[in-house]
């Protein structure tokens, strides 16, 4: 079985705000076992810098695009000890 690889181009902004929001609550969800994998294997994995930076592009174009009704791409990852 080949071993998945990490996707090296960054997500397009320029796409609607519901998708973006979307695609913003598939990362966090990435973020959160990506995290937990790490943890329970205790080793660090270099894709998880790459969900970071994927949420952060994702959050600074929804910051620009937001709609004064739309404030449920906030949510953030459960992350224990942080």
């Amino acid at each position: 079985m080949d071993r998945a690889e990490c996707n090296q181009t960054p997500p397009d902004t320029n796409k609607p705000q519901e998708l973006l929001i979307k695609l913003l609550h598939i990362e966090l969800e990435r973020l959160d076992t990506a995290v937990r994998i790490e943890r329970d294997r205790k080793i660090v994995f270099p894709e998880t810098s790459v969900i970071i930076h994927d949420i952060l592009k994702l959050q600074n174009a929804l910051n620009g695009k937001v709609k004064s009704n739309v404030t449920d791409f906030t949510i953030e990852p459960e992350i224990e000890g942080l």
